[in-house]
């Protein structure tokens, strides 16, 4: 590592790593509480929590998807101490970032366009952000990356700390847009 290793982490960055690092015991909590709660909202209207007519195919959050690789690595409360879970000694969640894929291009399109929420690649922020994932990382392999099942359509979320209501009304309108489309 002496041989390769180069500093090009930029001061400022690490400034505010730090200083955004102050408060993440406390932010934490909030942003699983608000992932989980909008997760279960979309999965229950998907194909995969049970609608055969839903526009959403899938939510990729690890409460679903491999858990239990997730669980091996997720803060315990009993398996750590005192201190490394939240101020109220429940174990850490699932995380802030989901992903969702849809049963057209249009809906997912519509989707995206109708979340009101900032939109961009960011991840970790103190609020929500959405990006269609697929066409920012892969846009000049996306036939690469439908062969390892990663789909065009596909649209990735970052939940901040805004309030779990007002998330939630944000998302049932994209939703309700989304099931408004047809694929012509």
């Amino acid at each position: 590592m002496n041989a390769s290793y180069e500093d090009v982490y930029f001061d400022e960055d690490a400034i505010y790593m730090e200083r955004n690092s102050r408060d993440f015991r406390r932010r934490t909590p909030v942003i699983d509480e608000n992932t989980e709660a909008i997760c279960d909202f979309l999965r229950s209207h998907s194909i995969a929590g049970g609608v055969p007519s839903a526009v959403i195919k899938e939510v990729f959050y690890p409460k679903w998807m491999t858990r239990d690789k997730y669980e091996y690595c997720r803060i315990k409360s009993t398996r750590f101490g005192v201190g490394l879970h939240d101020a109220s000694g429940r174990d850490g969640g699932f995380g802030g970032l989901f992903s969702l894929t849809f049963t057209t291009a249009t809906a997912s399109r519509t989707f995206f366009d109708t979340l009101s929420c900032l939109k961009g690649p960011s991840l970790g922020t103190n609020f929500t952000l959405a990006c269609p994932y697929t066409i920012l990382a892969h846009y000049t392999e996306l036939e690469w990356a439908a062969e390892y099942g990663v789909e065009e359509s596909l649209i990735r979320v970052s939940v901040g700390m805004e309030e779990k209501g007002v998330l939630l009304h944000c998302f049932e309108a994209a939703l309700k847009a989304a099931e408004g489309t047809s694929e012509s």
